[in-house]
């Protein structure tokens, strides 16, 4: 048996039954892996919305060369480009004013958006998909260096188990 390290998301209607579309939620470096995804989900006709949030007008590059063809919501911290705060203000704006049950959210960025977003989905009872990033030593899940705890008790391991984790998985984000 070949064995590749880790999985990717899924298709909305594979998370949640009945999902229509995605909403892509990206920080900083995170934002380059929901491009692909996105493009993934534009050629399989999947309505999608895409979030995005940077620090400052300098960690902000790439956007016209990954989202040229699609509309993109916009945060920083320093109020250079759309919304001033975070891209969970955003996401938290969407889900109250959607019907949020009718999409899976996707996301990647540092630790603590991810957490964020966490919440904010199971709080509305969104369905969610996570990249996590972790160091992995070994890759055979052995040395648990990649391990995130689970709501139940006990660990998953991002080597085997992830990176792409569904929200309800996860205890809780570790921030860094």
């Amino acid at each position: 048996m070949v064995r590749t390290l880790g999985n990717a998301f899924a298709e909305p209607r594979q998370v949640r039954a009945g999902a229509a579309g995605a909403i892509l939620v990206g920080g900083g470096i995170g934002i380059a892996p929901l491009a692909l995804l996105r493009r993934h989900f534009a050629e399989r006709n999947v309505p999608t919305r895409v979030l995005l949030g940077f620090r400052d007008e300098a960690h902000s590059g790439g956007l016209d060369d990954l989202f040229a063809c699609c509309e993109v919501r916009l945060a920083s911290e320093d109020g250079h480009a759309g919304h001033r705060g975070y891209v969970t203000d955003l996401l938290a704006a969407m889900l109250a004013g959607d019907d949020a049950g009718s999409a899976v959210v996707y996301s990647c960025g540092p630790p603590a958006m991810l957490e964020a977003v966490r919440r904010l989905c199971a709080g509305q009872g969104v369905a969610c998909e996570l990249a996590l990033e972790s160091p992995m030593a070994c890759g055979f899940g052995a040395c648990f260096g990649c391990a995130v705890p689970r709501p139940e008790g006990g660990y998953l391991r991002l080597c085997l188990d992830g990176p792409v984790l569904r929200g309800e998985q996860v205890a809780e984000v570790a921030h860094a």
